[in-house]
């Protein structure tokens, strides 16, 4: 659901957008989104969409005639003044949806009207709706924030369906904005109170971090951005290694999971549970968002519960502990180390041979002796010492590399 929710705001359209390296928080916002954002408000509009329309002009038979005709679309509400300065009183008490303003009137004109509204209301759209046609009077319009510029003339008819359109347009621009900007608001407070450690990597750097990593990984979120994540592997060959496999399985399945070893800031070593997932399937390149648990106090609780007295642990090669039911009870850091250099899926499941499910129901049966399975993890094979104890409902693989 957060990958989702982050790949609706945080994906570019347009493959120049794909390119860009300049991505740094999976919160900001892209407007190339907005666009499409707009296509679908329109497209799937249920009902009429309600606009307050302010429209100032110093001639009160243009007011009428445009009232007239703009209100005629189902929803739109006009309200008319004839001069800037009483529009802006009514901007005062009044909220609008959009502004169309004449550009001559006299003491305040269409372009001071537009600039004093610019400093109240930034993103309020605003249309310059007038006779005057110079170029400079456009560019003037467009650079003090203007949405469009429609000059005067022609059959009425369909100059005002020209008007009412372009309202429309503004309007559904500046609501699609803002929300993606609640939207922008609402991931970023997910991520930042999650209790998972959160990334966003690109080029295997941390671009941003949430603070729970940073908590896991005894950084300042600050510390963490621009790190390369070589920096957090014991030695370059696991770091190596695990990429590879990350690599290969975004390719094959679109996402990964793994269970790897980091470096904490504090010296010692972190068990961890790393789910990753591309923002753009098609560019693995973009980046990924990273869900990290540790899972190093798991793993000591796991030690300290299924310890049973009969059963010796030989630390130095891989063990891991199976329920009757095929639940992993617990694994020792030479089982995690062998699945990380040799594994080839990321998980100690690797370790079962494929008869498991038969030799767990013989939990029970008197006599059953040591069995013994070979089982390849990754390209490397191993022999397996399977030891059954219906005391405490464990069974106990230990298994040995072959030369």
């Amino acid at each position: 659901m957060i990958k989702s929710a982050i790949r609706e705001i945080i994906i570019p359209a347009t493959a120049s957008d794909r390119n860009s390296s300049n991505t740094t928080d999976p919160t900001s916002l892209k407007t190339s989104g907005v666009s499409g954002a707009v296509q679908q408000s329109v497209s799937q509009q249920a009902k009429p969409m309600e606009i307050s329309v302010l429209f100032v002009d110093d001639e009160p038979a243009l007011l009428d005639i445009g009232k007239t005709y703009l209100e005629r679309e189902a929803g739109v509400t006009v309200t008319t003044t004839q001069s800037a300065a009483e529009g802006l009183d009514l901007l005062k008490t009044t909220s609008f949806d959009a502004i169309v303003s004449d550009y001559q009137m006299p003491v305040m004109n269409g372009l001071a009207f537009l600039k004093e509204v610019r400093l109240r209301s930034p993103s309020l759209p605003f249309i310059v709706f007038t006779g005057k046609g110079r170029e400079d009077v456009v560019i003037e319009a467009l650079n003090s924030g203007a949405d469009q510029y429609i000059q005067k003339g022609g059959e009425p008819k369909s100059q005002y369906a020209e008007l009412g359109h372009k309202i429309r347009r503004a309007v559904q621009q500046r609501r699609a904005e803002a929300a993606l900007r609640r939207k922008h608001a609402i991931l970023k407070a997910i991520l930042a109170a999650s209790p998972n450690g959160i990334a966003y990597v690109r080029n295997r750097t941390f671009q941003w971090v949430n603070d729970s990593l940073a908590i896991m990984l005894g950084y300042e979120r600050d510390d963490l951005k621009g790190l390369h994540l070589e920096k957090l592997y014991e030695n370059t060959r696991v770091y190596q290694e695990i990429g590879n496999r990350i690599q290969k399985d975004l390719k094959e399945k679109g996402k990964s999971t793994i269970i790897t070893r980091f470096k904490h800031k504090g010296g010692f070593s972190i068990d961890t549970e790393i789910h990753i997932a591309p923002l753009d399937a098609g560019n693995l390149h973009f980046g990924h968002m990273i869900l990290m648990n540790d899972i190093s106090r798991k793993i000591a609780a796991a030690k300290d519960v299924a310890r049973p007295a009969g059963l010796p642990h030989l630390e130095l090669t891989p063990v891991i502990e199976v329920s009757p039911g095929g639940k992993i009870m617990y694994y020792n850091d030479a089982a995690i180390a062998a699945m990380v250099q040799y594994g080839s899926n990321g998980t100690l499941e690797e370790f079962f041979p494929l008869d498991l499910p038969e030799i767990l129901m013989r939990m029970d049966e008197k006599g059953v002796g040591s069995i013994y399975r070979d089982v390849m993890i990754g390209t490397v094979l191993f022999r397996e010492h399977i030891t059954l104890s219906p005391q405490f409902r464990i069974a106990r693989i230990s298994a040995v590399q072959i030369p």
